[in-house]
């Protein structure tokens, strides 16, 4: 990860239990609304400095925690691939190390209330400068999430990596209670919306 800046803005993000499938009509959920926090920004942050280099993604293991499966480590990675397609400037290269990340991918047995995955951002400004990602593997009343589930979460939580919010329409991936387990072409339109939005900033 790389080293602080001063006056970082630390975002909270978190999506909630769901009980839905890509190309089904959604079931009602199965729990309450995420917990969220949201600090307010000026401007929307997003990535800045890619032009020459891609997000750097370290994805951890966790065989030791309850129901880990070592396949997640690849169908996440899926997930972020699957964002890179939405026609942004935005590149994603999986590294090897913490140390060397820009975002960290991890695992939890479970997550307070609800949530089945939360982001945590630091923003400088507009632009994003670091974030780590905890999904979860059972649910809050200890069931284990689907296959289904993990990719939706997986999938939202890269949104908010990227820099999407919330949204109140349910066919979105960034729905707080992720009724879908795929990007929609809304959600495409947001995120090249926010990252064709103003100049970028000069990369380093």
């Amino acid at each position: 990860m790389r080293g602080s800046f001063p006056l970082l803005l630390p975002l909270y993000f978190g999506a909630a239990l769901f009980g839905a499938n890509a190309g089904a009509r959604p079931a009602p959920p199965v729990a309450a609304v995420a917990d969220v926090t949201i600090v307010a920004t000026p401007v929307r942050a997003r990535w800045e400095r890619h032009s020459r280099r891609p997000i750097r993604v370290f994805i951890a293991a966790a065989p030791g925690t309850r129901g880990w499966n070592p396949g997640l480590l690849e169908t996440t990675w899926a997930s972020f691939r699957r964002w890179s397609t939405a026609g942004v400037p935005v590149r994603f290269a999986r590294v090897a190390s913490a140390s060397d990340a820009d975002v960290v991918v991890e695992w939890v047995d479970a997550l307070p209330g609800t949530c089945i995955g939360k982001t945590w951002r630091e923003d400088v400004g507009a632009e994003i400068s670091n974030a780590r990602i905890t999904l979860a593997l059972h649910d809050h009343r200890g069931r284990v999430l689907t296959p289904e589930m993990q990719r939706g979460a997986a999938l939202h939580e890269i949104g908010h990596l990227l820099g999407l919010e919330h949204v109140g329409h349910r066919d979105s991936i960034m729905y707080p209670q992720v009724w879908v387990t795929d990007i929609a072409e809304a959600d495409r339109n947001a995120l090249r919306s926010l990252y064709t939005s103003r100049a970028p900033v000069a990369a380093d």
